[in-house]
């Protein structure tokens, strides 16, 4: 592989790891949503959150808070798995994989203590340590698949 393909190489498995995280992170907030009656419930929080601070009432508009919530969920996710990425994929050995763990625990204090709610993976249910614990692992084994993912590439 040329240094040319490179960074378009490392930018496109960061953007694949991200996606994993989305998905990831995704199932796990609407499991932590059934465990309460209502899968989309994580996601509906957040939306109506984000209403609030825009000055909409959210309980005229149920079905956009939810949306929103989930737009939400693709973005902040995507974006955070893309970053974790770029740090952890230029890596190579268990060195790639040791980092993948570490930047996972650095993200979830990192977010829990000193990130805006806006900017963590599923604010709603990640202000206390029982919510947070499933998005950490689900972050964790998407950052570990994308780490997996990346050292099953061929080089021409």
């Amino acid at each position: 592989m040329s240094e040319r393909e490179r960074p378009a190489s490392l930018l496109d498995a960061a953007l694949a790891m991200g996606a994993l995280v989305t998905i990831a992170t995704g199932g796990a907030l609407i499991g932590l949503g059934l465990q309460s009656g209502e899968p989309s419930r994580v996601f509906r929080l957040v939306g109506r959150a984000l209403l609030e601070r825009a000055g909409v009432t959210s309980t005229g508009a149920p079905l956009t808070s939810v949306a929103l919530g989930y737009l939400h969920h693709l973005v902040v996710a995507t974006v955070w798995g893309a970053i974790i990425g770029l740090i952890v994929l230029p890596l190579r050995g268990i060195n790639r994989v040791l980092a993948a763990i570490g930047i996972t625990l650095l993200y979830m204090i990192v977010a829990s203590r000193w990130l805006p709610p806006a900017m963590r993976i599923g604010f709603a249910v990640t202000a206390n340590v029982p919510g947070a614990v499933p998005i950490a692992v689900a972050l964790l084994v998407a950052v570990l698949g994308g780490v997996w993912l990346a050292a099953t590439e061929t080089t021409a």
